[in-house]
């Protein structure tokens, strides 16, 4: 006989849960880092803290919060109650964390994930992106003698504010090595201090077919050194500041009828285009291949820039004019020979010059000082030369050019074999830089890692790791999905009717917010069912992912 009913929020809670073991996380901690004195292992603490931050997204003071919300045994396993969750307990398995080795035991997590996926084909050529990003804290720090929060550059565009530095390689979108750093760390430091760290981490395979992608920060003597002394392959923009990176674009706009059409990269119709030229050149005594892309669009800090370059150069423009006005030429010719030379002076400029020259009496001056006497004849009047320089805005042909050689890029690599890697292939690569990127915006989300009340450095540095292992798994989930989606005949329909192929993880996990689990309360006995879904493609993704509704309402034992 029914006797109660209650009903708990899940969202994509099981599905998190039931990830993190399937990937067999939980043995890899358990095993690396010491059990402490608390009722719950490291290793479930740490999966608690996943699952809220992939579905509910709440500060760590808020775990408890969440859980005591939420049936805890069909997430965390058999006897498991959100007061084993309490702040003290996960800060503790911060703590453990910390001891144990952060940085080996992300990689060691992340590899084992690399390998379950079969991510990897170690027969292909394969990218390993590379960049940071910086994360903006509150809050007084005192004690920092093994972990520093510092000032450095912001790329929250907070300089105000001390802050930590999120290090992230990714290969097809999935973590495989990662840091949390000092906020005052620079990029080159980054780079040189992280490939030496990886070269640790890949076996020989993966060394002889990963290819290091990062942008132009990574371009330094010392960095090349050490890619060169370690034969690892790299693909990397030329910064701007180098004089060959000028070069190579003026070498290339010389060649015009050499661009190699590679059309659009992206699926989108309306989408970028792009050229490119390759050359061979030596810098700091290696010779690498250049790769100059002429890309179709210009962003908007380009455009931007655009108008700071017209008011900059009107301005100096008019100054230059007005001392040349000031100048007196005897003859025309001389004046003429002037103009002549401002205009060559300033072809570079994007407005346009016209100059002229005219003609002015002036009367001499008398060669005897004092009065001049009454029959004294007049000075005579000699005929003199000024230039006058019209300013005119430039036409549109101009501006376009302009455009298009600020669009216009510089991309090295010591992969010198252009049949096995086409130049095409190279900026490809390049290209993709943009999935890990797009992994910072996980990261950074304020409604996920906003808060961050963590007295200890050390904690506030465990803690980052543990957003990277839930970006880690977010990835994961990401990554199945889509390889499953590709032998599929219909597309996925996502929240506003928006249908996919390659969904992005947080439109899954906005998917399964509605789910809930049921207790009903028969006989003096509590029995578990899940809310049946609304939407059909719930149980689709379920399906996907290898798993279905039973997820919401099975309890497993802690091993």
């Amino acid at each position: 006989m029914f006797q109660d009913i209650r009903t708990f929020p899940m969202g994509s809670g099981p599905v998190i849960a039931r990830m993190f073991d399937e990937l067999g996380w939980g043995p890899i901690i358990h095993q690396r880092v010491a059990p402490g004195p608390y009722k719950l292992p490291v290793w479930l603490r740490v999966k608690a803290l996943l699952i809220n931050i992939g579905t509910d997204r709440t500060a760590l003071y808020r775990v408890e919060e969440f859980y005591a919300k939420r049936d805890v045994e069909v997430l965390l396993g058999e006897g498991v109650s959100a007061s084993d969750l309490n702040d003290d307990a996960l800060a503790r398995a911060l703590d453990s964390l910390y001891e144990a080795g952060l940085e080996e035991l992300y990689t060691t997590i992340a590899m084992h994930t690399l390998r379950k996926l079969r991510v990897i084909n170690p027969d292909e050529l394969f990218a390993i992106h590379a960049d940071t990003t910086s994360l903006s804290l509150t809050g007084e720090y005192p004690d920092q003698s093994e972990f520093r929060i510092d000032r450095g550059f912001s790329k929250d565009n907070r300089p105000d504010l001390k802050q930590i530095v999120f290090g992230l390689c990714t290969v097809r979108g999935i973590g495989v090595c990662a840091n949390v750093n000092p906020g005052n760390l620079d990029d080159h430091t980054w780079n040189h201090e992280t490939i030496q760290k990886m070269l640790t981490q890949l076996d020989p395979q993966m060394r002889e077919t990963g290819v290091y992608v990062a942008d132009a920060a990574m371009v330094t003597k010392e960095n090349l050194q050490l890619l060169a002394d370690e034969n690892v392959h790299f693909i990397s923009r030329l910064p701007g500041t180098y004089k060959l990176s000028e070069q190579l674009k003026h070498a290339a706009w010389q060649r015009e009828n050499k661009w190699q059409e590679v059309g659009c990269l992206a699926e989108a119709r309306d989408g970028v285009t792009y050229k490119i030229q390759s050359f061979r050149r030596e810098l700091y005594g290696r010779t690498y291949r250049f790769v100059v892309v002429r890309s179709s669009s210009l962003d908007a800090r380009k455009e931007h820039k655009l108008d700071s370059v017209l008011e900059q150069e009107q301005k100096e423009l008019q100054k230059a004019a007005k001392l040349l006005g000031k100048n007196v030429y005897s003859c025309e010719q001389d004046a003429q020979m002037a103009a002549d030379a401002f205009v060559h002076e300033h072809r570079g400029t994007l407005h346009r010059l016209q100059t002229s020259v005219h003609s002015e009496q002036v009367q001499e001056k008398r060669a005897r000082r004092g009065r001049p006497r009454k029959d004294d004849p007049a000075p005579p009047v000699r005929t003199q030369y000024r230039v006058d320089v019209q300013i005119l805005p430039p036409e549109e042909e101009q501006v376009q050019a302009w455009r298009e050689r600020e669009s216009t890029f510089v991309l090295i690599t010591d992969i010198r074999d252009d049949q096995r890697v086409p130049d095409e292939q190279i900026l490809r690569l390049y290209k993709e830089q943009h999935e890990v990127e797009a992994r910072f915006r996980y990261l950074k989300a304020p409604y996920h890692v906003g808060p961050v009340f963590l007295h200890k450095p050390t904690r506030v540095k465990a803690f980052g790791f543990v957003m990277l292992m839930s970006l880690l798994l977010y990835s994961a989930l990401e990554y199945v999905i889509r390889e499953r989606m590709k032998s599929e005949q219909e597309p996925l329909l996502l929240p506003g009717k928006r249908r996919s192929f390659r969904p992005t993880g947080l439109s899954i996990l906005e998917m399964l917010d509605e789910m809930a689990t049921v207790q009903v309360k028969m006989g003096g006995v509590w029995h578990r069912t899940p809310v049946r879904p609304h939407d059909p493609q719930i149980e689709r993704v379920l399906k996907l992912l290898g798993m279905d509704l039973s997820i919401y309402a099975e309890v497993q034992k802690i091993a």
